[in-house]
């Protein structure tokens, strides 16, 4: 697995929110289980940190999930439904839809879930983003949200003081919270980000991305080197052994799990 070496200067610590403890899931509005970001740094290098972290105890070795549920399992997607995604590369470098599809492969492969892409739209990423818009996709749980954000004009919290995050990502519940299971998300990457497109360094958009989708699936960061979660990024381009092993423990081999529908207008 392809090693980063040791960054030029040292990794910036996880963002916070300032003066607020970190609250649990059930207490957020609009069903917002976590927000995450990739901060990036100078020559390359990237950190990632989070403004919500899990919980200890939801490790498990070179792991962590996001939340657990009220009968202790980790909080997942149903992996019996695939799950859908739409695109806004409106303000993204050429090559970077497909990097979203070489992530979304990677995904499946590591979680058994299928995922189908809708295409392009022009829908941007709020952090109130609806996870019902009839409107918009029709009677249903809107698909996953992947988009190129100005970080100069969006309510996501890209900078705080001079750092400034190269994704952020959300996974979210039902607003009724009658199920511990993700019905949506989104994930926002900074279109000012220097990350180029590409898998190829831990620099590069590409582990970006999937360490987003990591957190959308129910992931969080873990202190094991060579671990994609890793708030550094491990300095990896691919999930480690211990990512693996968590997502596989939220895909398919977990089983399925019932979805209730949105209740429309």
């Amino acid at each position: 697995m392809e090693q980063l070496p040791p960054p030029p200067v040292p990794l910036r610590p996880d963002l916070a929110p300032v003066g607020s403890e970190v609250p649990r899931r059930r207490r957020f509005p609009f069903g917002v289980t976590v927000v995450c970001v990739l901060l990036a740094l100078s020559m390359g290098a990237v950190a990632i940190a989070p403004l919500f972290e899990g919980t200890e105890e939801a490790r498990g070795p070179g792991f962590l999930f996001l939340d657990r549920t009220d009968q202790g399992t980790p909080t997942r997607w149903d992996p019996c439904e695939p799950i859908h995604y739409v695109v806004n590369a409106e303000l993204a470098p050429p090559g970077s839809i497909e990097d979203v599809h070489e992530a979304v492969h990677r995904m499946t492969a590591a979680t058994g879930i299928a995922f189908v892409y809708e295409g392009t739209t022009d829908e941007e990423a709020s952090i109130s983003r609806d996870v019902y818009q009839f409107d918009r996709y029709g009677d249903r749980w809107v698909p996953v949200l992947i988009a190129w954000t100005d970080p100069d004009d969006s309510d996501i919290p890209f900078r705080r003081g001079d750092r400034v995050a190269a994704g952020v990502a959300v996974p979210r519940i039902a607003p009724t919270r009658l199920e511990d299971v993700y019905v949506s998300g989104w994930v926002a990457i900074n279109a000012d980000d220097p990350n180029p497109p590409g898998f190829s360094a831990p620099g590069q958009q590409g582990p970006v991305i999937l360490h987003e989708l990591g957190h959308l699936m129910g992931l969080g960061h873990v202190r094991a080197a060579g671990e994609l979660m890793h708030p550094s990024g491990g300095g990896v381009v691919d999930f480690g052994p211990g990512d693996r092993e968590g997502l596989r423990q939220l895909g398919a081999d977990a089983g399925c799990i019932k979805v209730m529908e949105p209740i429309g207008p």
